[in-house]
């Protein structure tokens, strides 16, 4: 019964005292104790957390005890020490900190028999068939692993032949609704340039038939023009030769009136002259003195002024024509009674009297000063 005791007492040191450094330092190696191959059982499960704090009496007892029990001890422990109450866990434990280092000893086994050629020719044998199971497994698990590798391969190049498929087929299908595309779009290019030459061609033809019409609008009312100049050409012309005729008569009749009698009040009168060189018109007195190469034109501001004329003219041998409005002096031809005195030297004077009667007598008397006929 004592030795059973002993043997517990061992065994719950043993556990008290490896388990704490097992927790603490993770670098110790646990003790070589050699047996035999029969006591190659697993170990018992660690007891639990407050199993050492139970009383012996509810304490049932662990299976590591029976376990520690059975085996020899380590170390010489006095067990007069190991009767001592357990220390509370915050102070540490004596023994624990004061071990002495691990050494591994021999545990005393059992005597072996000898193994007879048999059994060791039986053993190597095992010992090959085993290995050779083991190559066998290796080489057949190498083979599956290879066949799975080369499945996976040929189901990876199937997937990439089919995504490169349907990869090629979505870009066959875009290349064809690019062609369609395109090919619509050509034919509504072709249509709308159709269309637009059409109605180029179309506004050609109506341009062409608004010019034609234009041009022959033109041309008619050109051909109007041309009558109506022609009907009012002729119908000035026959005016004008009657308008000579009458101031050819007028004058032949004047022509007697002044020189029949020499009356000086014929020779003098009102005149609006232009003088050359100049746009302002300007009313002037006149008088004449006729004596052939004395005969000249005097120009006065008005009747009682008389003494120094403003202008003078000289006469004889030096006018070229007296010119009516129709030869060569078209401006003249809105003012009423006017005519031009042109001199051999290129200079012009433009004047118009007051009536037609005036006209005339201012006529008769400049051809006569000049040396001229009418």
């Amino acid at each position: 019964m004592s030795t059973s005791a002993a043997h517990i007492c061992k065994g719950s040191f043993l556990t008290q005292l490896f388990a704490p450094r097992r927790r603490n330092q993770n670098t110790h190696v646990e003790p070589y104790i050699a047996h035999d191959h029969a006591d190659d059982a697993p170990p018992p499960p660690p007891p639990p957390k407050d199993y050492k704090w139970a009383s012996a009496s509810t304490r049932r007892t662990f299976l590591g005890e029976e376990y520690n029990s059975k085996k020899s001890l380590l170390f010489d422990v006095d067990l007069d020490v190991l009767a001592r109450p357990p220390q509370p866990a915050s102070q540490p434990i004596p023994i624990i900190q004061k071990m002495p280092p691990r050494i591994p000893v021999k545990v005393n086994s059992p005597p072996t028999m000898p193994l007879t050629p048999e059994d060791k020719e039986r053993r190597r044998l095992a010992a090959q068939r085993q290995s050779q199971l083991e190559k066998d497994a290796m080489l057949r698990e190498e083979h599956e692993r290879q066949e799975t590798k080369r499945r996976e391969k040929v189901e990876q190049e199937r997937l990439q032949r089919e995504e490169e498929e349907e990869r090629k087929a979505i870009l066959q299908e875009e290349l064809r609704a690019a062609a369609l595309r395109k090919a619509r779009l050509e034919r509504e290019r072709r249509e709308e340039e159709e269309q637009q030459l059409q109605e180029l061609r179309e506004r050609r033809r109506l341009e062409k038939e608004r010019r034609l019409q234009h041009t022959k609008e033109i041309e008619r009312w050109r051909a109007e023009q041309m009558q109506r100049a022609e009907s009012q050409y002729s119908e000035k012309e026959e005016e004008r030769r009657r308008s000579e005729e009458g101031r050819r008569m007028r004058i032949a009749r004047m022509n007697e009136e002044l020189f029949s009698t020499s009356r000086t009040d014929k020779m003098t009168g009102w005149v609006t002259v232009q003088p050359p060189n100049t746009l302002a018109w300007k009313r002037r007195y006149y008088t004449f003195e006729l004596g052939h190469a004395e005969s000249k034109m005097l120009l006065y501001g008005n009747p009682r002024e008389v003494v120094k004329p403003l202008d003078i003219l000289p006469l004889y041998g030096r006018i070229d024509s007296l010119a009516e409005w129709y030869e060569g002096f078209e401006e003249l031809e809105a003012i009423p009674h006017s005519f031009a005195l042109r001199f051999v030297d290129g200079v012009e004077w433009r004047m118009f009297a007051d009536s037609a009667e005036e006209k005339d007598r201012l006529l008769v008397l400049l051809s006569e000063a000049a040396g001229i006929i009418l």
